[in-house]
C-alpha cells in the first residue's frame, strides 16, 4: 500500500501509534483513523507561539480558511491558530483538508488529551483507509516541517491522495449501491480492494461486484462476452439485429459486404469501448487493415453490417426496462488556430471533467486508441485542425473513456423497450446493458433500420446515475428491489451485550435460548467463536473480525456478540447496526487502561452498543446503575429496562407508558410490557449453571427481556432459561 512506502520524517513531533477504526466507536460513529501523537518539546506551546506558524500554514494550505472549527464561521480554524491551539489540533484539521483537497470530502475530526502528558489522539474521518493514513502522516510531515523550517510539497501530496482515490474507492456504480443500502438500513460489508461487496448478513445475504449479482448468471455474462453468438441468438429470437459473421479472413470479409451490399463494422468478438474496431469500411484493403487490427486484440474477428446513426444504451432489470442514455465519443472542434494537443486540453478543463470516473465527465487520454484515430486522419498532437472540423477522440461513447451521456429514458419508444428487456431475457441476464444504434429512439428500431449490436453484461450505472445532460436516474432502486423485494428481510438480528462483568453468561443463555428455538446461531465471546453450536476459535472473540465471520456466513439466523470495551476502544464495533443492544453495568475497576480515566468516560464508551441499535429493534439497558440508565437519552431505538426492584421510580413511569421492563417482584421475575405483567419464574427456579456470577440476575434480566422483546412466548423463556447448559464444545 502506498501509505506503508511513504514515511513519517525525523521531527519534534512524534508519533506512537496508528490504529484504524471501520465502525461505530468510543470516538465517532463513523470510521476513523486515529494518530496517537507525541508533542515532545512543543507540549503545551501554542501556535501563536510559534514565529511564522500561521504565515506558513496559510501558505501551503490557504483552502483551511473554509474550516469553521469552533468558530462556528468561515475563516473560523484560522482564528483559532492566531489566538493559539495545540498542534494536534492544527494535525487534525490538515489531514481532514489534504483528502478534501484530493476529492475525499471527510469533514470529522476530534483531538483528545490521554493519559499521558504531551501525548494526544488526532481522530479524522476516512473514505479510504490508505487515503487516510497517508493524509495522517502527510499533516504531520508538514507540522514538523513548519516548525523547523524546511520545504513541504503539498502538491505531490494531493496527486498522490487523487491517485490512491481513484484505486481504492468505490467505482460510481458500486458507490451508488452501497448508498442506496444506507438509506434503506441493508448492511453492507467490503469483500476485497475493489467493487465486490456483501450486501445483507447470514442466510438473507446477496453478493454484487460491481453491476453483477450474485443471481447473475455465469452462462448469461459469458453469453454478453461474445458477441457473435448473442447476435445468433438474438436473430433467432427475432430482435433486429445486424447480419453478423465470424472471419478472419478478408476474402470471406468481402464476399460478405458484397452478398449485404453495405458497408462493414469489424471488431473483437470479446471487444470493448471501440478498441481494436474499425466501422464503416467499403474497401477491400481497409478489411484487410481493419482484421489485422483486430488481431492484435487476441480475439477472432467479427464482421457485421455498419448500422448508421446514434448509439443508445438502454438498461435493464429484472427483466424491465429502467434507463436509457445517448451516448457521444468527446470530440474537439477545430478553430484554424490551436494544435489537436491543445483542443484535447481545453476540452479537459471543461467544467465536471476529471481524472477517474467519481465525476459527471473523464478526461480524456491520448492512448493507442486515440493515436490510431490521429493516425489515420493524418494528424499529430502538434496538428492545427482546421477551423470547424469535428475530430471524435474515441470509438466509444462511454464515459469511461471521456464519452457524453445524454438521458434519454422519457424518449424510448415502447417497441425498443420491449426489444432491449426480449434480448436481456433471451441470453437470461438480470442486469443488461442493450446497445441500439438507430437515428431516433423515439421510434421503433424494426422499422427505421435501427438494431440491437451488443448485450452488456455488468452495465456501467455512471452514465445513467450523472449524466453529462440531462436527469440522473436512480437506477440501483431496481436492483435492489430484485435482490431484497419490499418488504422482505435483509440481516439476521444482532445481539450485542456489553458491560463490566456478566457479558459471556449473557451471551451464553442467548444463545442457547436460541439454539433451542431452531435457530442456526453465530456466538462470539470471551470463551470463542462457535457457529451454529462447533467451537471454530478458542479464546477472546469479543473483537469486531469475529463479529465479521459470522455475519459473512450464509448458514446463520442470528448473532450473538459480546462486545468488550477493549474491542469499543481499540477497533471498533464489528457491525453498523444491532437489532438488540444490551448493557448490563458499568463498573469502576474498568477504568485506567486505553485512555480510559473516568467512569464517565467508560460509560460513553459502552453507550455506542446502546445507540447503534436498529430504529425498531430495542436498546435494553440496567435501571439500577445510574450510568447505564443516562444512556437512555441518546438512543433512537425502542427502550427496555431491567431492575432487581419492581418499584424503581424509572421502570414504573416507563411501564406506565407501556414500555418493556423485566424486574423482581415477590421473588420472581417478572415481565412487565403493555401494562401487563407476567411471571417467568421464580429466581430459586433459576439453574445453577447461572448462579454462577455474582451478575446472574443481571443476566438473565437483561436476557429475557432480549428474548421477550424478539416475539418469544413467556412459557418458552421460562423452559428455555430453567434448562440452561453453555456450549462446551
Amino acid at each position: 500500500m502506498a501509505y506503508r512506502d511513504y514515511n513519517i520524517e525525523e521531527g519534534p513531533i512524534k508519533v506512537e501509534d496508528i490504529r484504524v477504526y471501520h465502525g461505530a466507536n468510543y470516538f465517532s460513529g463513523g470510521p476513523i483513523v486515529l494518530f496517537r501523537i507525541n508533542l515532545g518539546s512543543y507540549d503545551e506551546v501554542f501556535t501563536n507561539e510559534i514565529e511564522g506558524f500561521f504565515e506558513k500554514l496559510s501558505e501551503l494550505l490557504p483552502s483551511l480558511y473554509e474550516h469553521h472549527c469552533s468558530v462556528g464561521r468561515v475563516g473560523g480554524f484560522f482564528i483559532r491558530v492566531k489566538e493559539g491551539t495545540l498542534l494536534g489540533h492544527v494535525m487534525e484539521h490538515v489531514a481532514i483538508e489534504l483528502q478534501t483537497l484530493a476529492g475525499m470530502d471527510v469533514g470529522y475530526g476530534k483531538t483528545r488529551s490521554t493519559l499521558t502528558q504531551g501525548v494526544y489522539n488526532v481522530i479524522f474521518r476516512y473514505l479510504d483507509e490508505e487515503a487516510g493514513i497517508y493524509a495522517g502522516k502527510a499533516a504531520l510531515n508538514l507540522i514538523n516541517a513548519i516548525v523547523t523550517g524546511k520545504p513541504f510539497d503539498v502538491f505531490s501530496v494531493i496527486e498522490k491522495l487523487i491517485g490512491i482515490r481513484e484505486k481504492n474507492l468505490f467505482g460510481p456504480s458500486t458507490q451508488a449501491i452501497v448508498d442506496e443500502c444506507e438509506k434503506r438500513q441493508i448492511p453492507w460489508i467490503r469483500l476485497d480492494n475493489y467493487n465486490l461487496v456483501q450486501l445483507g448478513t447470514g442466510k438473507y445475504l446477496q453478493s454484487i461486484r460491481a453491476t453483477m449479482t450474485s443471481q447473475t448468471s455465469y452462462i448469461a455474462v459469458d453469453l454478453a462476452s461474445d458477441k457473435f453468438l448473442t447476435t445468433q441468438m438474438l436473430r433467432e429470437a427475432g430482435v433486429p439485429v445486424p447480419e453478423t459473421i465470424e472471419t478472419d479472413n478478408a476474402d470471406e470479409a468481402y464476399r460478405f459486404f458484397k452478398k449485404i451490399g453495405a458497408p462493414l463494422v469489424i471488431k473483437p468478438v470479446k471487444g470493448k469501448l471501440g478498441e481494436y474496431s474499425t466501422v464503416n469500411i467499403r474497401l477491400k484493403k481497409q478489411m484487410k487493415a481493419a482484421l489485422q487490427l483486430t488481431a492484435a486484440s487476441g480475439e477472432k474477428a467479427l464482421v457485421q453490417r455498419f448500422i448508421s446513426g446514434k448509439v443508445y444504451r438502454l438498461l435493464v432489470i429484472n427483466n424491465k426496462f429502467v434507463a436509457a442514455a445517448r451516448l457521444e465519443p468527446p470530440s474537439i472542434t477545430g478553430d484554424g488556430k490551436a494544435t489537436v494537443g491543445q483542443l484535447i486540453k481545453r476540452l479537459n478543463n471543461e467544467e465536471g471533467r476529471s481524472w477517474g470516473d467519481k465525476d459527471k465527465l473523464t478526461r480524456v487520454e491520448t492512448d493507442e486508441t486515440t493515436q490510431r484515430i490521429l493516425d489515420a486522419a493524418g494528424l499529430s498532437l502538434n496538428s492545427i485542425l482546421p477551423a470547424g472540423k469535428i475530430l471524435y477522440l474515441k470509438k466509444s461513447g462511454n464515459p469511461k473513456v471521456g464519452g457524453y451521456s445524454t438521458d434519454v429514458t422519457s424518449k424510448v419508444h415502447f417497441m425498443n423497450r420491449f426489444f432491449a428487456e426480449y434480448a436481456a431475457q433471451t441470453i437470461n441476464l438480470n442486469i443488461a446493458g442493450v446497445d441500439i444504434i438507430c437515428n431516433d429512439i423515439s421510434k421503433p428500431i424494426h422499422q427505421n433500420g435501427g438494431a440491437v449490436i451488443e448485450i452488456n453484461a455488468a452495465p456501467d450505472f455512471r452514465m445513467h446515475l450523472k449524466p453529462a445532460r440531462g436527469e440522473g436516474r436512480n437506477v440501483v432502486a431496481p436492483l435492489l428491489d430484485m435482490l431484497f423485494p419490499p418488504g422482505a428481510p435483509n440481516h439476521i438480528p444482532i445481539f450485542s451485550v456489553t458491560g463490566s462483568s456478566g457479558k459471556t453468561l449473557t451471551t451464553q443463555l442467548l444463545n442457547f435460548c436460541f439454539r433451542q428455538a431452531g435457530f442456526r446461531t453465530g456466538l462470539a465471546n470471551s470463551k470463542g467463536l462457535y457457529l451454529n453450536g462447533k467451537k471454530i476459535i478458542s479464546g477472546d472473540a469479543t473483537f469486531p473480525r469475529f463479529v465479521s465471520t459470522i455475519l459473512k456466513n450464509p448458514n446463520l439466523d442470528c448473532a450473538v456478540v459480546e462486545t468488550s470495551k477493549e474491542g469499543i476502544l481499540r477497533e471498533g464495533l464489528g457491525y453498523q447496526y444491532a437489532g438488540f443492544g444490551i448493557v448490563l453495568n458499568v463498573d469502576a475497576f474498568d477504568t485506567g487502561s486505553d485512555d480510559i480515566r473516568y467512569i464517565e468516560d467508560l460509560a460513553y464508551a459502552m453507550s455506542v452498543v446502546a445507540e447503534q441499535v436498529e430504529d425498531d429493534g430495542f436498546t435494553i439497558l440496567n435501571a439500577d446503575d445510574a450510568n447505564v440508565l443516562e444512556m437512555r437519552e441518546r438512543i433512537y431505538s425502542q427502550l427496555a429496562l431491567f431492575s432487581m426492584h419492581s418499584a424503581h421510580p424509572e421502570v414504573t413511569a416507563h411501564t406506565r407508558r407501556g414500555g418493556l421492563a423485566v424486574y423482581i417482584e415477590s421473588q420472581n421475575l417478572i415481565i412487565h410490557h403493555f401494562n401487563k405483567k407476567n411471571v417467568v419464574l421464580s429466581i430459586d427456579d433459576i439453574p445453577a449453571a447461572l448462579r454462577k456470577t455474582p451478575q446472574a440476575l443481571q443476566v438473565v434480566m437483561a436476557a429475557t427481556a432480549a428474548l421477550h422483546a424478539f416475539g418469544f412466548e413467556t412459557v418458552k423463556i421460562k423452559t428455555w432459561i430453567r434448562s440452561f447448559k453453555p456450549e462446551r464444545k
